[in-house]
């Protein structure tokens, strides 16, 4: 076998490997029940250390539980059944005279239940619903470093990238909005860029991203509230999940886009609420609270499209008919009770320093939580220390643009096919072999072969539709198809639609305009 087949043979099992993840659905936030520093995982009854924007349920406290948040009364999230909350970081923007400021939230914070099919014990598997109780955290409050290399390199990952350490940092991403231009791969960059070069290139804002884990040994909690959780070896990708984790949920991403560009005109820098001037410190977390048997109705119904079912291709959340949608005024309009001893704290600004005086720490040494009586931080402008650079890198036509450019470019090699060639699907045996040379388990047998479309540019040969997308670029959405001949692999983009409709569906075009 030449070196071209073999290169393109282990294209295609990768592609086949990653060949099922189209299925999703968008839940959209369109307010903030909280922004305050709760934190019912790591500072159960207290204040937190830090101030979070909160999502979902207004049942949420410091002290809330599943029945908590079944509790409340509304939610500031799309699904009325859907009582779970969310929450991350506040961003803060520090002035030249120290004076701080909370960054602006652009309304329509996204949560997105994917279903990337992992490998579990060498099968491929779909997710399952989430059980109610689940704790997640995604990210380190207290990173201050990213010791891989940059940007990251192309999949399949080995060795030192694929560690639980390296997935969990390359689960963090900001992305460079500028809708004048093809936009960033979500996670395509792992820091936060300096002020210097968001002002000249992200004129639309900065979108911070995070991915969380999906493979699960079965508990609800453990003593760090992260290690129930593992990434799968391929990370966004989906792969295979750890020895150990034997069950697979949801995969969670998160996008929240801040308003940057509202201090393009003045000098200072952007820190995390938790005195994170890097970005390497972004985090996240849920706790799972659906109203009974909602999460697995809609998993079964509208999730996976392995029956040709066109309810769960769209990833329009609305067109799950398990789902009683939240108006947008009803959800901006939701909003916590907060405590006494909070409702007088500045969270928004101006202010002399971070709220509860957390200080700020630069790095590279993993940051220290602060202690009670810790004098407050001067904030300062002075860079965190050496930090990469990143230029700014739309995708291309290797791209997998899942959602909104989840992927990142992994393709190295691409063959034209010879005219009157007639495509076929890559057999069972050919995958199994090139998996077993990418260390990867051989496909199980639970997923059926895709039957093959007829290529409107050249009717004698079959291409493979792997998945479809739609990728926003301001008030534009496109639609994007993954396809594979066998030796070609390519993306198309399709008509425009309204904002934030990233349509799935193999196959489909179907356009949608931004429900409310």
């Amino acid at each position: 076998m030449s070196p071209h087949v073999v290169l393109l043979a282990l294209a295609l099992v990768y592609l086949g490997f990653l060949g099922n993840v189209d299925a999703l659905w968008r839940l959209q936030c369109e307010g903030i029940v909280a922004l305050a520093p709760i934190d019912p995982i790591m500072s159960p009854g207290k204040t937190g250390s830090h101030v979070h924007t909160v999502k979902g349920s207004n049942g949420f406290s410091s002290s809330a539980t599943v029945a908590d948040l079944l509790n409340g009364n509304c939610t500031s999230c799309q699904v009325q059944q859907d009582h779970s909350a969310y929450w991350t970081p506040a961003l803060y923007f520090i002035d030249s005279n120290g004076v701080i400021t909370a960054v602006p939230e652009v309304a329509g914070h996204l949560t997105y239940y994917k279903y990337t099919p992992c490998y579990v014990n060498g099968v491929l598997t779909y997710p399952s619903a989430m059980p109610n109780g689940l704790t997640m955290i995604s990210g380190d409050t207290y990173q201050r470093n990213f010791t891989y290399p940059i940007p990251d390199p192309p999949m399949p990952w080995s060795g030192a990238d694929v560690t639980q350490e390296a997935l969990r940092q390359k689960a963090i991403g900001f992305n460079c909005l500028n809708y004048g231009k093809t936009p960033e791969a979500s996670l395509y960059r792992h820091f936060l860029p300096t002020k210097d070069y968001i002002d000249a290139n992200c004129v639309d804002g900065l979108r911070l991203e995070l991915l969380f884990p999906q493979c699960w040994n079965g508990s609800l909690d453990s003593s760090d509230h992260k290690s129930h959780l593992a990434f799968p070896d391929h990370s966004i990708n989906g792969g295979a999940c750890p020895e150990g984790y034997d069950q697979l949920i949801n995969q969670i991403f998160y996008e929240t886009i801040f308003d940057t560009a509202a201090f393009a005109d003045q000098t200072g820098s952007f820190v995390l609420a938790n005195g994170d001037p890097t970005g390497y410190g972004y985090h996240g977390d849920i706790i799972v609270a659906w109203e009974e048997g909602v999460l697995a109705a809609a998993t079964t119904l509208c999730g996976p499209d392995t029956n040709s079912n066109d309810v769960g291709a769209s990833g329009i959340t609305s067109e799950c008919p398990v789902f009683d949608i939240t108006p947008n005024a009803e959800m901006a309009a939701c909003k916590i009770d907060k405590p006494a001893n909070l409702r007088l704290l500045n969270v928004n600004g101006p202010m002399p320093g971070l709220p509860l005086d957390n200080p700020i720490q630069s790095g590279p040494a993993y940051a220290t939580r602060p202690t009670s009586g810790t004098p407050p931080s001067t904030p300062s402008l002075q860079s965190p220390g050496p930090m990469p650079t990143l230029s700014y890198s739309s995708g291309s036509s290797g791209t997998n643009l899942e959602d909104g450019n989840i992927y990142a470019d992994h393709s190295t090699t691409t063959t034209t096919m010879s005219s009157g060639t007639i495509a076929t699907a890559p057999t069972a045996s050919s995958t199994s072999s090139v998996a077993s040379a990418l260390n990867l388990p051989a496909p199980g047998p639970t997923v059926a072969p895709v039957a093959p479309d007829v290529n409107p540019e050249a009717p004698n040969v079959a291409f493979y539709t792997v998945s479809t997308s739609m990728t926003t670029i301001g008030a534009i959405a496109y639609e994007n198809v993954l396809v594979e001949e066998v030796v070609t692999v390519f993306v198309t983009s399709g008509a425009a639609v309204a904002k934030r409709s990233h349509v799935h569906g193999r196959g489909r075009h179907r356009h949608h305009a931004r429900g409310t």
